[in-house]
C-alpha cells in the first residue's frame, strides 16, 4: 500500500513538473496572443494582465488587410470636374475635384477623390469654353500614407492626361510642378481585393513561401540521392567523406561576419543580388549536410533486402529510390522537409543582407516592425504579425508530428 502511494505521489509530482515546464515554455506565446488582442491604448501601462480587457481582433484585421505605410504606385482612370478657362492653348481647372479608380484586372482595387485648387493642362485638340467642365482622365496615382479618418496623408498624381473630345496633358502651373500633391485631404476607399493586393502581410508572405518552398525542393533534390548513396553504396572513404561533409559546413558557419562579407561580395560580383532563388540555394546548401546525415540514419534502419528484391526484378537505382525508398523513408523525408522549411522560413540575417525591401521575407518585415517606423512600436500589431508568421510552421508540424517523431528516433535503432 505504501509503495502504491509512493508511486502515485511520484507520478503526481512528475505530472505537476511537466505542467509547470510546459507553462514556462508556452507562456511567452500566450502573452503575445494577449498583447495581439489588446487595444494599443491599453498597452501603455506597466501592469501585467493575463486576461485581456476589451479584447479585439482589429490588429489581425490590420495586419491582413490594413494599409501600414506601404507604397502604392498604380495607373488609374477617372474624371476631373471644376471651373475652367482657356488661354493660349492652356486649360485652367480651378475649384475642382479629381476622382479616380485603380483596377487590378477586372476587379476594382480602390477609389479616391482629391480636391483640385488649380491644375493647368496643355490642350492639344478640341475646344472648351469657360464655365464648368467635366472630362475623363487617366494617370499615375502614388500613395504613401493614409490618415486614421480615411483621408490621404500624402499622395501624388503624375502623368495626368485628359481624354475624350479634349486631349491634353498636365502642364507646369504657377508652382512650377507638372503633378498634383495631396496632403491631409481628399479620401481613399479600398475594396477587399485592394486591401488584399496592397497588404504588406501577403506581399511578404509570398516572398517567404517562395524562398522556403524552393529551399525545401532543392534540399530534397540533393539530400535523397546523397543519403541513399552513403547508406547503401560502398566506396572508398565513404565514412571520412561524410564526416568531412558535415564538419566543413560547421567550420564555414563559424566564420561569422567574415563569411557573410565574402558571401555578399561573391553574390554581388556574380550579379545575383536580390534574387529569391539564389537565397533558397544558399539555404539548401547550408542544410544539405546535416539533413543528409539525418536521412542516412533513417535509411540505415530500412532492410537492404527490399533493395535487393527490386534489383532482382530489374529496377534501376532511380526506380529503387522512387518506388521503394521514398515510400518507406517517408517519415525521414518529412522530417527533412519540415526542418528545411523552418530554416528557410525563419532566417533573416542573409535575407536582410542579400535582398531589397520588396523581396524580403516575413522574418525581416517582423524584425523591422520593432523599429517602429518613427511612431513607436505598435505592440498589438507586432504580436498579431508574429503569431500569423508562426502559424504555417505550427500547422505543418502538427500535421506531420508522427512522421517527425519516428524520423528523428528510428534512425538510431539497429536490428
Amino acid at each position: 500500500m505504501k509503495r502504491r502511494k509512493g508511486e502515485l505521489l511520484k507520478s503526481a509530482s512528475l505530472t505537476a513538473l511537466a505542467v509547470f515546464v510546459m507553462f514556462l515554455i508556452l507562456f511567452p506565446v500566450y502573452y503575445i496572443f494577449v498583447v495581439s488582442v489588446t487595444p494599443s491604448s491599453t498597452l501603455a501601462t506597466t501592469k501585467l494582465e493575463l486576461l485581456p480587457r476589451n479584447a479585439s481582433l482589429d490588429s489581425y484585421r490590420e495586419v491582413l488587410f490594413g494599409f501600414r505605410g506601404g507604397k502604392i504606385n498604380e495607373n488609374f482612370t477617372g474624371t476631373i470636374e471644376g471651373n475652367v478657362r482657356v488661354e493660349n492653348g492652356m486649360l485652367y481647372v480651378t475649384d475642382g475635384v479629381l476622382r479616380g479608380t485603380v483596377e487590378y484586372g477586372p476587379f476594382t482595387g480602390l477609389k479616391f477623390e482629391i480636391p483640385v485648387e488649380k491644375a493647368v493642362f496643355k490642350v492639344t485638340s478640341g475646344g472648351v469654353e469657360g464655365g464648368t467642365f467635366s472630362g475623363d482622365v487617366r494617370g499615375l496615382f502614388i500613395l504613401t500614407r493614409i490618415n486614421d479618418d480615411g483621408s490621404i496623408g500624402f499622395g501624388i498624381v503624375r502623368n495626368l492626361q485628359l481624354e475624350d473630345g479634349v486631349k491634353g496633358t498636365l502642364a507646369q502651373g504657377p508652382t512650377g510642378r507638372d503633378y498634383i500633391i495631396v496632403r491631409n485631404s481628399g479620401k481613399v476607399d479600398f475594396t477587399t481585393i485592394g486591401k488584399f493586393v496592397n497588404s504588406l502581410f501577403f506581399r511578404y508572405l509570398k516572398n517567404s513561401l517562395i524562398i522556403a518552398t524552393l529551399a525545401v525542393l532543392l534540399t530534397l533534390l540533393f539530400v535523397v540521392p546523397a543519403a541513399y548513396a552513403f547508406s547503401r553504396m560502398k566506396f572508398f572513404g565513404r565514412e571520412h567523406i561524410l564526416y568531412f561533409y558535415l564538419m566543413f559546413t560547421q567550420v564555414a558557419g563559424g566564420l561569422g561576419i567574415a563569411g557573410l562579407i565574402a558571401l555578399y561580395g561573391m553574390i554581388v560580383k556574380l550579379g545575383l543580388y536580390d534574387k529569391l532563388p539564389v537565397l533558397s540555394l544558399i539555404y539548401a546548401a547550408g542544410s544539405v549536410p546535416f539533413n543528409t546525415w539525418l536521412l542516412k540514419g533513417y535509411i540505415d534502419s530500412i532492410s537492404p533486402d527490399f533493395d535487393e528484391a527490386a534489383v532482382i526484378d530489374g529496377a534501376s537505382y532511380l526506380q529503387i529510390i522512387r518506388h521503394v525508398l521514398l515510400p518507406m523513408a517517408l517519415p525521414g523525408i518529412a522530417t527533412v522537409t519540415i526542418l528545411s522549411f523552418i530554416g528557410g522560413w525563419t532566417e533573416f540575417i542573409l535575407a536582410s543582407l542579400l535582398l531589397t525591401e520588396k523581396n524580403q521575407p516575413m522574418a525581416v518585415w517582423i524584425y523591422l516592425l520593432t523599429g517602429g517606423i518613427g511612431r513607436g512600436i505598435d505592440w498589438s500589431y507586432f504580436g498579431a504579425a508574429a503569431l500569423l508568421f508562426a502559424l504555417p510552421v505550427f500547422v505543418m508540424f502538427m500535421l506531420a508530428q508522427n512522421y517527425i517523431r519516428s524520423g528523428l528516433t528510428m534512425g538510431g535503432l539497429k536490428e
